[in-house]
């Protein structure tokens, strides 16, 4: 009996630990089409610098779903999704695969809930100034991308 006991705690244990709140943010354009959709479960998100927001930026530039969850939703009511899909996909076809970035300039808003980055950048094919825009939406939240600008040299 006491196995049997043991055995259905354990699963229910595992069962419940595997259980999760997920829920959906959607974010739309002004026709209604959906051009974000983020699950969001009840996990405490991993708060990370600006440093490592932009290091993941630059790493994953050729997966431009994967950029995603670093942009905010601020961004695309500026600039639609599929704008800067297109900008993505031409910068890296006329630039080639990145060598190397370097910060030049970083800059805080007095609040200190923007962050402004001016890098310069050196791709296979071309170098680039690049500047990128951070804001944090909520007091506790990641710093998300907020602008991103390239001037070609």
């Amino acid at each position: 009996m006491t196995k049997k006991f043991s055995s259905l705690l354990i699963f229910i244990i595992t069962l419940s630990s595997c259980a999760q709140n997920k829920t959906e943010e959607i974010t739309t354009d002004n026709n209604g089409n959906i051009i974000v959709r983020k699950e969001i479960t009840n996990e405490k998100e991993l708060v990370k610098t600006s440093e490592e927001i932009l290091e993941e930026f630059y790493k994953n530039q050729n997966d431009i779903e994967s950029l995603d969850k670093l942009i905010s939703f601020r961004s695309y009511q500026k600039t639609p999704y599929v704008k800067f899909k297109e900008t993505m996909e031409t910068k890296n076809k006329v630039c080639g695969k990145l060598i190397e970035k370097k910060i030049v300039e970083k800059e805080f808003s007095e609040d200190k809930k923007a962050i402004r980055y001016k890098i310069l950048v050196n791709y296979e094919k071309k170098k680039t100034i690049e500047q990128i825009v951070m804001i944090k939406e909520t007091e506790n939240s990641n710093f998300l991308i907020f602008d991103y600008n390239i001037k070609t040299n």
